[in-house]
């Protein structure tokens, strides 16, 4: 019989695949309970893609990776964190799978169609023709004549070799397509076969506008899956099910939750089938938006956390000074630049989608196909001012007051006005319909062109262009901090606080140090100009010389920093879509911006575009702000959740950088820098307080108040009390900036 599960302290998020499987999780356990979580939060564990990276690209939730150890490893795993009394929290991924013939559901339905007895797993528009991949890298002549087309299985277990993939064959007979007894195809041959499949191919770069499956995002390779279906759901969550009945798990994160058709009506099954087992969702809040109050969670993975808290730590004269730096070099109006952002996509990127968004407007509005470009247009225009990922409305909730006002805003015709009507709609399934593939779009939408794009262009101050942040944010005082905190104790009590996870643009720490730069404005102010003259000398964007700058900072004492600049820089901007993009890269405008950055990340380590009388107070002041981030995090309402390594000092850029493997060696022998160590000491004595009083923290009153040199911390609940006094750094100015000008 299981034992009864821990109360909630504090989470410890572990990435697995990159060498940690579960035996290696289990390895973990006695450093995890000498830190003093509650939980252990893995990482996606089901049968992955072969080679996946992260475990979000599943081809079979009903089952553990056998790369991480299998059912075997997830019982060692799970019988010895009980016997440590720390639970388990696993990241479930209900939105999606992988798009491949590796996935054995799709496999059956890429062989046997919309007959498949799989097909209603998957969101497959068959209406718009076959399934498409659009794999190939050139045409499908070409590939056939260098031989990377090619039949192969058996008579009765027929295939398509793609490259190293295997594409499932209609039960049809091969051998009539076979060029003599050679096993060989030539084009007639490989066109009339490719006629005859449920699924189609075609070159990557032109032919993403015939895909027919919902995508993650526009990630081609995953697709999306119907949970609205019951079959759906009891099928892909049958694991998670027996596993939570048999005690095994203790919480579940819902990965996405924003891309499914109905998420209200899928959380509500998700909490009937696993009890008052915990469940947070992954979402992502704009600046005074509430989450729907009838979902039946704990609350959020914690983004709506992070937010708040830079914004407290953020000095408002640096904030003055850096944005006053930036001006000319960087985006002016951030939700005009998102609008760009947001029609281009939708005209280049998002076609497929916007497609079939229209053709749930036509059907729920009963017009015919004359009616196509000006419904597509009105979409177009709505979704372009959409100002939240999405209303809900597919679950019957009213509009909030901006998304009314932006209904409004493009009602000046009457298809926008009937689009509007439609979300307003009562329980009418055509109108349901399309609510659900419009939020299904804007979430995307909302995602690519904010956080994927312009976080790249609008950066004025990187700790503001974060998963959900806003570039154009401002400041907050304490009692503004403490009121947002008092919220999340009155409603979500249990709600998850992170300050860095495998999705944010960058580590806790490493936003410190931009934080902490705000604190000297004169310097910030003097760095941007002499960024942006770099910049301009190597004739690039000035915004590029400031993202440089910011990244140069933030690695001035990170080991291996030439080869992680080059490749963030690299994907910085690809996500920024101007000078290169994923699409179609340009290597030698990638390396000249990475030759700015890695010459600016010399000068302020080595040389002297730092000076040298600031060195340490520079540093003392990132330690206060690393340390008052810690502070705050596990002394808030919530459950702290450290991100693996965060224990410690880490400063980490964009995904892959921050998923480097972690160095638990020494971080268990204690063999680090005299910050890592005060960070991991404050972490181990605050996470020892909650445990000792875990309701105190996780219902109590919350005040937060501002003296001159500190924040004063109180928690109040049913006569217990604790109070934690935290630095406040120091701003400095003015200085003396003389060395700046020895620097060029």
């Amino acid at each position: 019989m299981s034992q009864a599960a821990p109360p909630f302290v504090g989470t410890y998020r572990l990435q697995l695949r990159g060498g940690v499987d579960l035996d290696a999780a289990r390895a973990l356990l006695p450093w995890l309970g000498s830190l003093g979580v509650s939980h252990l939060y893995l990482a996606p564990p089901f049968h992955a893609a072969s080679g996946s990276t992260h475990g979000y690209d599943v081809i079979d939730p009903t089952q553990i990776d056998p790369v991480l150890g299998g059912q075997p490893a997830f019982d060692a795993l799970s019988d010895a964190a009980q016997l440590a009394g720390i639970g388990i929290v696993i990241d479930i991924v209900p939105n999606h799978m992988a798009f491949t013939p590796e996935n054995p559901w799709l496999a059956d339905v890429l062989r046997h169609g919309a007959e498949s007895p799989n097909a209603p797993i998957f969101d497959i528009d068959w209406d718009a023709g076959a399934l498409h991949f659009p794999v190939l890298d050139g045409t499908i002549a070409d590939l056939l004549a260098a031989g990377q087309i090619t039949p192969s299985g058996t008579a009765d277990d027929p295939h398509l070799r793609v490259y190293e993939r295997e594409y499932p064959l209609r039960p049809t007979d091969l051998s009539r397509h076979i060029c003599g007894g050679s096993r060989t195809l030539d084009a007639s041959c490989l066109d009339a076969l490719l006629a005859e499949q449920h699924w189609s191919l075609g070159d990557w770069q032109d032919s993403a506008d015939r895909i027919t499956h919902r995508r993650f995002f526009n990630i081609t390779d995953l697709i999306g899956v119907r949970q609205e279906d019951p079959a759906v759901f009891a099928l892909t969550h049958r694991w998670i099910i027996e596993q939570v009945a048999a005690g095994r798990i203790q919480g579940l994160r819902v990965d996405h939750v924003d891309g499914l058709a109905r998420p209200g009506a899928y959380l509500q099954r998700l909490r009937e089938a696993v009890g008052d087992t915990p469940i947070w969702v992954e979402k992502i809040v704009k600046d005074g938006e509430a989450i729907p109050s009838f979902w039946p969670i704990e609350g959020m993975s914690g983004y709506e956390f992070m937010a708040p808290l830079s914004r407290l730590l953020a000095h408002p004269a640096g904030l003055a000074a850096v944005r006053d730096a930036s001006h000319g070099a960087v985006p002016e109006n951030y939700a005009l630049e998102v609008r760009r952002v947001r029609r281009e996509l939708l005209d280049q990127v998002f076609t497929p989608e916007l497609s079939r968004v229209t053709r749930a407007a036509l059907a729920a509005l009963a017009l015919e196909e004359e009616s196509r470009a000006q419904t597509s247009e009105a979409i177009a225009r709505l979704a372009t001012v959409w100002p939240v990922y999405r209303s809900y409305a597919a679950d019957l909730c009213p509009l909030c007051a901006t998304v009314s006002q932006a209904i409004a805003e493009v009602g000046d015709t009457p298809m926008a006005a009937a689009l509007g009507d439609l979300l307003r709609a009562p329980d009418d399934p055509p109108a349901r319909a399309f609510a659900a593939r419009f939020e299904q779009l804007t979430g995307a939408l909302t995602a690519k062109s904010e956080e994927d794009t312009v976080f790249f262009r609008q950066v004025s101050f990187l700790p503001f262009c974060e998963v959900g942040a806003a570039p154009d944010l401002g400041s907050v005082e304490a009692s503004a901090f403490a009121a947002t905190m008092a919220d999340r104790a009155r409603v979500t009590p249990l709600a998850l606080n992170a300050l860095s996870t495998h999705d944010t643009k960058r580590s806790a720490d490493a936003r410190a140090v931009l934080i902490a730069l705000g604190y000297f404005p004169d310097l910030a102010g003097a760095l941007y100009a002499e960024a942006r003259q770099r910049a301009n000398a190597a004739a690039l964007p000035e915004r590029w010389g400031l993202y440089a700058l910011q990244t140069a900072l933030i690695m001035r004492n990170e080991p291996d920093a030439t080869d992680r600049i080059t490749a963030h820089i690299a994907k910085a901007m690809r996500e920024g879509k101007e000078l290169s993009r994923h699409e179609a890269p340009d290597e030698a405008a990638e390396a000249q911006v990475a030759r700015l950055c890695l010459a600016l990340h010399r000068d302020v380590t080595v040389g002297d575009l730092l000076p040298a009388s600031l060195r340490g107070e520079i540093d003392t002041t990132i330690e206060a702000i690393v340390l008052a981030q810690a502070a705050l995090q596990m002394t808030a309402p919530g459950i702290p959740d450290i991100y693996q390594g965060s224990e410690a000092l880490a400063i980490a850029l964009t995904d892959p950088d921050n998923r480097r493997k972690v160095d638990w060696a020494a971080l268990q022998t204690g063999q680090f820098a005299p910050l890592s160590m005060r960070k991991l000491d404050l972490t181990r004595a605050l996470l020892a307080r909650r445990q000792e009083r875990p309701d105190l923290f996780t219902h109590g009153d919350y005040v937060l108040q501002a003296n001159e040199n500190s924040w004063l911390v109180e928690r109040h609940w049913q006569g217990q009390n604790f109070t934690l006094r935290i630095p406040i750094p120091r701003q400095r100015s003015p200085q003396n900036l003389q060395p700046l000008a020895n620097a060029r």
